[in-house]
């Protein structure tokens, strides 16, 4: 396997702005028909092509090296440790990335719930990937992975040249209104006050008329956001480019465990006064606080799960957090791994967010199938990144331009609690869904 760190003597070293475009430029570059970009923190990771893969379906797991396929019954109880067990075996110093369907969420906690397709294995939940080619784009330094010299020296070669410009035209999305949504919310608060649940987050789709520009959508969209963790991906039939307000889980190599739930919203348009005139209303907005409050006691009933009940902590309670056109109540909880538990454990225990799904989960999943027509696949599921050291990063996928089977949408959701009205749910995934419409881009012609 090449490892080659490209130093900054070298003119390998980029500002945040051009690391995201070559990151562009690797996926545009047709030299991988599977991709993905994965942004944390001051990285910009790309992943192009498939040495080997693992596809998790509800009744078996397939893991694919080359040309060689083999399959592994499996059960509820442990798709994510048999998920562990295989991943063990693949050698040397790895990184992975991937996808997480939200219905993965049914098949480990709600199985008479999934569908006859998903329950007959029909349907993948969870795929990973090894890259042919590993690049991570830093501050200090760009790391080229790959045991191919060729595309090795391809990669270079890219990274030499100054990234082009992508022709682009804006796709003028319009956001309807939609009086089903409505309905849904309704019949939810009566599930409510009848007591079956506290909570529940229902969404709504936007479909495109069409194909539009994944990539450019992602490198014009990250500009005018500031996520939590942004990607943009072709994998296994899925494409997608979001900037994720969250994520569902992030578990470094010693095993510290953090989550980072945000409920509650209002829209911000840009002027400093009346945008912190909305946070202040949104902080004392009974409803607003509830919402979020019962979302942090259940994201710390779910680390104690995994982690060593001492280690758990609320390290921050209800801040602002601005993501870009909207502002979030936001809290982080903390842990450590308990002994003999690994990040798979943490990743089974919090899938689905609470923030995407609901309180208690399970009702919460019922009322979803109830009132939304279809699966929701890959929104308010989860992009990965993991690693042969144990760590694993999960990008809660909101705020995303989906693709899946010839058809493109956007998709966004509200919480709806006991004092919920409606309109005002309809008006926040509203609101959510005009944080990526106006970036969505239709190829050049």
């Amino acid at each position: 396997m090449t490892v080659d760190i490209l130093e900054p003597s070298k003119s390998f070293v980029f500002t945040q702005s051009q690391r995201l475009e070559y990151a562009a430029a690797l996926a545009n570059s047709n030299m991988f028909h599977d991709y993905l970009i994965y942004e944390q923190g001051g990285e910009c990771w790309f992943g192009g092509g498939v040495v080997r893969s693992i596809t998790l379906f509800a009744d078996r797991l397939e893991s694919r090296d080359g040309d060689v396929t083999t399959t592994h019954k499996v059960n509820s109880e442990d798709l994510c440790q048999a998920l562990s067990k295989e991943l063990a075996r693949w050698p040397g110093q790895w990184q992975a990335g991937g996808w997480a369907c939200f219905e993965l969420a049914y098949a480990l906690k709600a199985p008479h719930l999934l569908t006859e397709e998903e329950r007959m294995g029909a349907v993948p939940l969870l795929y990973l990937c090894q890259p042919e080619v590993s690049v991570s784009l830093n501050k200090d330094a760009t790391r080229v992975v790959t045991e191919s010299p060729h595309l090795e020296r391809q990669v270079k070669a890219l990274l030499n040249r100054l990234p082009s410009q992508p022709g682009y035209s804006a796709a003028s999305v319009e956001i309807t209104d939609d009086p089903m949504y409505l309905d849904a919310v309704s019949k939810a608060l009566d599930s409510i006050h009848d007591r079956t649940l506290e909570k529940v987050i229902l969404s709504r789709k936007l479909i495109l008329d069409f194909t539009p520009d994944f990539v450019t959508t992602w490198l014009l969209g990250r500009r005018q956001n500031n996520p939590s963790r942004s990607f943009s991906l072709r994998l296994a039939g899925w494409q997608a480019s979001g900037f994720s307000p969250e994520i569902v889980v992030s578990v470094d190599r010693n095993g510290c465990v953090t989550t980072e739930p945000l409920a509650g919203t209002r829209r911000m348009d840009g002027l400093a006064n009346e945008d912190l005139l909305r946070f202040n209303e949104l902080y004392s907005d009974p409803k607003e606080t509830h919402e979020h409050a019962i979302s942090v006691r259940l994201s710390f009933s779910e680390m104690q799960e995994v982690c060593t009940s001492s280690t758990v902590a609320v390290r921050q309670f209800m801040e602002r957090k601005e993501r870009g056109s909207v502002q979030h109540l936001a809290s982080t909880v903390c842990g450590e791994l308990k002994a003999d538990f690994n990040a798979w454990h943490a990743f089974a225990s919090l899938f689905p967010a609470v923030t995407a799904s609901g309180i208690p989960k399970r009702e919460s999943f019922a009322e979803i199938r109830r009132h939304e027509n279809e699966s929701r696949g890959l929104y308010a599921g989860a992009v990965l990144r993991v690693g042969h050291d144990g760590a694993l990063d999960a990008a809660l996928v909101l705020r995303s331009l989906l693709g899946h089977k010839q058809k493109a949408w956007l998709q966004a959701g509200a919480g709806v609690v006991g004092a919920s009205h409606p309109e005002r749910e309809l008006m926040e995934t509203t609101e959510k869904l005009g944080s990526v419409a106006p970036w969505v881009v239709k190829p050049a012609q």
